[in-house]
């Protein structure tokens, strides 16, 4: 029988060998850290503008207007309401100039989405089209079940039944029109509204993303969200459905965190952990104040609120107070399409935008320049506020 042989024992290793050692597995941790990285968010040049309705709604439409007469090659529009003959004559002037034009819109408001395009095709002015139900037909051409084109325009529906209630304009990748203000007439003259130009191609590309997810038929979305950084501020976009769930977990994140004071002017409030988390910070000693639209007291959690020592108004515009804005410490605010409701993280299409930034002391120690974001958003809601009338 053969005799096995005996393995002999590895030397033991000396310094110099564990140090090399060492130094090759510092630099494989190294060389993995580096390849996953957090990246930082680039900071986009141009500044951040800002509207609010409709004491700024004919600067706000011209602004739009303008923009869009910029894009060159792209024009791409979300709009729940399509109901304004200037817009629509921006896009078809865009369409005429070679720019590739496509509106996406919620199917529920499909009949005055063509007209107000047939409208402005023929060269109509003023709040509303004139037209007969046989002039707008005759300017319709069906591509497939979702989309049709409208004199030259491409347009296509969702088919769900929830809301699809994104209001954002990207031409080209100069930057994002987003908010809550509906492209229609009433929104830029008579509701309360805020509008933001956000110039950052990243934040057009993301933007884009989701828009092609929508075109293409993806009617939830891809849900991804987007960080975005300009001097003096930073924050992140989130997409719902897909990605509701973690916008308002941020949400939520961010009234767990308020330490002196949270404005709110609100279209609807009916979201039972965020009214919950508000009454919290009021026991905390923070000062919670909130305007609610008056036609949607009954949905909203007003008397929750109200009892929980959240001052609560109703609004004082005859029109629509549709603004979805909360305002945190002066620092932090929360806008876009979302209403703050169940609806809008689990089933509508919507953008939230959180973003912070720099408080009206650091602001005046750089110079001049005006008030922070942040701060702007405040004096509107704390202006809102103040005309509204107290609850019974």
């Amino acid at each position: 029988m053969a005799r096995r042989r005996s393995r002999r024992p590895y030397p033991p290793l000396n310094g110099a060998s564990l140090l090399l050692l060492l130094a090759l597995l510092g630099l494989f941790l190294l060389f993995e850290w580096w390849q996953n990285r957090p990246q930082p968010v680039p900071v986009a040049a141009g500044g951040v503008e800002s509207y609010f309705m409709p004491q700024d709604g004919e600067q706000a439409k011209a602004r739009l207007i303008a923009l869009m007469g910029q894009a060159q090659t792209r024009l791409d529009v979300a709009a729940f309401e399509f109901r304004d003959l200037e817009i629509a004559r921006a896009l078809l002037d865009a369409a005429r100039r070679g720019v590739a034009v496509r509106l996406y819109s919620d199917r529920d408001y499909q009949r005055e989405t063509r007209a107000y395009i047939v409208g402005a095709a023929q060269g109509q002015r003023g709040k509303e089209p004139k037209l007969t139900r046989q002039e707008v037909q005759a300017q319709i051409q069906s591509i497939d079940q979702r989309c049709e084109r409208v004199v030259t325009l491409q347009v296509c529906y969702d088919s769900r039944t929830a809301f699809m209630h994104h209001k954002f304009v990207i031409p080209d990748a100069l930057g994002v029109w987003t908010g809550s203000t509906n492209l229609t007439w009433n929104a830029f003259a008579r509701n309360n509204e805020n509008s933001l130009w956000l110039p950052s191609a990243d934040l057009a590309n993301a933007y884009r993303a989701e828009f092609e997810a929508l075109w293409g038929g993806l009617e939830t979305g891809r849900g991804q969200p987007a960080r975005f950084a300009f001097p003096g501020l930073n924050g992140t976009v989130y997409f719902s459905p897909e990605g509701g769930r973690d916008g308002r977990q941020a949400i939520l994140n961010r009234l767990r965190a308020v330490r002196r004071e949270v404005w709110i002017a609100a279209f609807v409030l009916t979201d039972d952990e965020i009214v919950r988390l508000l009454g919290e910070a009021g026991r905390r000693g923070v000062k919670v104040r909130a305007v609610l639209e008056t036609r949607n007291l009954a949905a909203s959690k007003d008397q929750e609120m109200k009892n929980a020592g959240v001052e609560v108004r109703r609004d004082a515009n005859p029109y629509t107070l549709h603004d979805k804005v909360m305002v945190l410490d002066r620092e932090w605010v929360i806008t876009g399409s979302y209403n703050f409701s169940n609806n809008a993280f689990r089933d509508n299409n919507e953008n939230l935008l959180i973003f912070q930034s720099q408080p009206l002391e650091y602001q005046q120690r750089q110079g001049p320049g005006g008030p922070s974001l942040a701060e702007r958003y405040a004096r509107e809601v704390e202006a809102i506020w103040k005309v509204g009338k107290p609850l019974d």
